[in-house]
């Protein structure tokens, strides 16, 4: 009997004890808490599995239209170099003035 097996039979009103009267049976804080962390640990495998099968498969499609976007890039860098750097001071200028109307409240 799997942890989840016997957290879900030690849990439900099945496993109350046959007495009418009674109250159902304490909790085992200890076998709950380990029951979680597993649980916990098993999700978090299959979401850095995900992960990672994601990743591979973006790097193989970059991989592979790598060379249009160099191309790509080689042909429209010099006509947005000025645009970029104008975008850049603009920023820079909105950071320190934003920062200092933030410092004076």
């Amino acid at each position: 009997m799997t942890p989840d097996e016997r957290l879900a039979a030690f849990l439900s009103e099945e496993a109350a004890p046959a007495q009418s009267g009674s109250a159902r049976p304490s909790v085992d804080a200890m076998f709950v808490a380990e029951v979680m962390q597993a649980v916990g640990r098993r999700e978090l495998r299959i979401k850095l599995a995900s992960a990672a099968v994601t990743a591979v498969a973006a790097g193989a499609v970059l991989w592979a239209c790598a060379p249009v976007l160099d191309l790509a890039v080689q042909i429209l860098a010099p006509v947005l170099l000025p645009v970029a750097g104008i975008l850049t001071v603009a920023a820079a200028v909105v950071v320190a003035l934003g920062g200092q109307g933030l410092a004076r409240r």
